[in-house]
């Protein structure tokens, strides 16, 4: 089954661990899976995180991101509003990298994917077909999981002890870690934990994560600032600005519309539910 069954209405997301193993170049495994009633467009909104994906896609209409489907697609880091118009039905399975696994595995600059959806067979070469196929016969997203798993674990095993040693790739994981504390609003600590000047950042960063450490800095805050609306303990905007390090409430209203697509002051009224975050 490529996608859930006519006649039923399902939107529903899974996320599962990956084995320890892996967890040197990747985050997790994640799905989605729906099937809509009416065939009125719908538009799905997503604040991602500042991560590239490995996903094989179904849909109905054979056609999502601009591409024919089914296949594999590897998804670039999204610097602005991500919208998608979904079809009617569909699925995808994913492999979530880590900020900078993509670039080590392959000892690749990722910065030419930002903003793109493209065919897997162009950065994995034609073997990940055979993953596609495999992932989208397999109904169970543990098998699934476990697909993906034994690929990247196949790949990953020629490029391990490569990996370990490069300590660009360490120092961008450890500016990483400590940037995702909501107590980090600037990156002056950030870089002096480090012992590394800003301009490393930004030169490591450019390569293994595709975005500057302040754009990866302030995602992270956004996300604190979609956390604290949609669980109504924002207090006043102008608050939340101050305590995510940005200069003013206009700055936030900005930088806040530019990923969300609304401004704080629409969104907090009308996302009871909160914006879904891969």
């Amino acid at each position: 089954m490529l996608w859930p069954a006519a006649g039923q209405e399902v939107f529903s997301s899974q996320r599962l661990a990956l084995p320890e193993s892996l967890e040197i170049v990747a985050s997790h495994y994640w799905s989605v899976a729906w099937r809509r009633p009416t065939t009125v467009p719908f538009r799905q909104q997503v604040l991602g995180h500042p991560v590239t994906h490995l996903t094989v896609e179904a849909a109905d209409g054979g056609r999502l991101h601009g591409m024919q489907l089914p296949g594999a697609l590897v998804h670039g880091l999204v610097t602005r509003v991500f919208t998608i118009d979904l079809p009617v039905a569909g699925r995808v399975a994913g492999l979530a990298f880590l900020p900078g696994g993509m670039a080590a595995l392959l000892d690749v600059d990722v910065r030419d994917l930002n903003n793109r959806v493209v065919p897997a067979e162009a950065i994995f070469g034609e073997s990940v077909g055979d993953l596609a196929a495999h992932v989208l016969a397999e109904p169970d997203d543990g098998a699934r999981r476990d697909l993906f798993a034994d690929a990247l674990a196949e790949r990953l095993g020629p490029q391990r002890e490569r990996i370990a040693h490069d300590s660009g790739y360490r120092l961008t994981r450890e500016a990483i870690a400590l940037m995702r504390s909501r107590q980090q609003v600037t990156l002056a600590p950030v870089a002096e934990q480090l012992h590394v000047s800003g301009r490393t950042l930004q030169r490591l960063f450019s390569r293994y994560v595709g975005a500057s450490p302040l754009w990866v800095l302030r995602r992270y805050r956004l996300q604190d600032a979609v956390a604290a609306l949609d669980a109504g303990r924002a207090g006043s905007l102008a608050e939340l600005a101050a305590a995510l390090g940005f200069v003013d409430h206009g700055h936030f209203t900005r930088a806040f519309t530019a990923v969300v697509g609304v401004p704080p002051s629409q969104y907090r009224p009308a996302h009871a539910g909160g914006t879904e975050r891969a």
